[in-house]
């Protein structure tokens, strides 16, 4: 009897002693959120860094430049972005792609705890005016001059490696994988924890031949 009390004895304090160790073994820290913007980009050939670009893990940051035109290919002013931990904004004016006859009056991007949104004012593509409100990845084909048959991507949201949402207004790809013309871009949300190269899933596109309004 005495050696299966002891028994017990020894089992019961295992487990306290278990339970114990669990209860103070540290959870896992959540994410830091993350925002982060930029108003104007190009990759390729004619490359023009993220400008003007901030990100921030805390309070709000802002950045404004008057004018982007240090390439041919497009030009925007008023190009005004800001970001926090939790939400971030880009927006620009008067942008114009003369060889895609793209233009419009302002654009702009938002991304808040993870949700995002574009808007678009006065967007003509080839003559005709572009949706307001865009869906997420709306699609429409486009012809450049001297680069060919491509598509502009109105809303574009899609998540970067750490799982965080990013939109952007406008993006223009260039056919042959010649690089690309990002307009009001803004990314928020919680880094997920590592698990891998793998992305997350982007949206799936919404394809139209041209969206207008009026």
């Amino acid at each position: 009897m005495r050696h299966s009390h002891a028994v017990k004895r020894l089992a019961t304090a295992g487990l306290l002693a278990g339970g114990l160790v669990a209860a103070g073994t540290p959870a896992l820290a959540a994410p830091a959120g993350e925002g982060s913007a930029y108003g104007l980009a190009v990759t390729g050939p004619l490359a023009v860094p993220p400008a003007p670009a901030v990100s921030s893990t805390t309070g709000e940051v802002n950045k404004r430049l008057l004018r982007e035109d240090r390439t041919k290919l497009v030009k925007a002013s008023a190009l005004d972005v800001s970001a926090s931990a939790a939400r971030a904004t880009s927006s620009a004016a008067r942008i114009a792609v003369p060889t895609a006859k793209l233009a419009a009056g302002a654009a702009s991007a938002k991304c808040v705890d993870g949700r995002g949104s574009a808007r678009l004012a006065g967007a003509v593509l080839a003559g005709r005016r572009l949706d307001v409100s865009p869906p997420p990845n709306t699609t429409v084909p486009v012809d450049v001059e001297g680069f060919g048959r491509t598509a502009l991507t109105l809303n574009k949201q899609q998540r970067t490696a750490d799982g965080r949402l990013a939109v952007t207004a406008m993006e223009l790809r260039l056919p042959g994988g010649k690089g690309a013309v990002r307009i009001a871009s803004a990314t928020c949300g919680r880094g997920a924890p590592a698990r891998g190269p793998a992305e997350a899933p982007a949206p799936t596109p919404v394809k139209h031949d041209l969206p207008v309004t009026g």
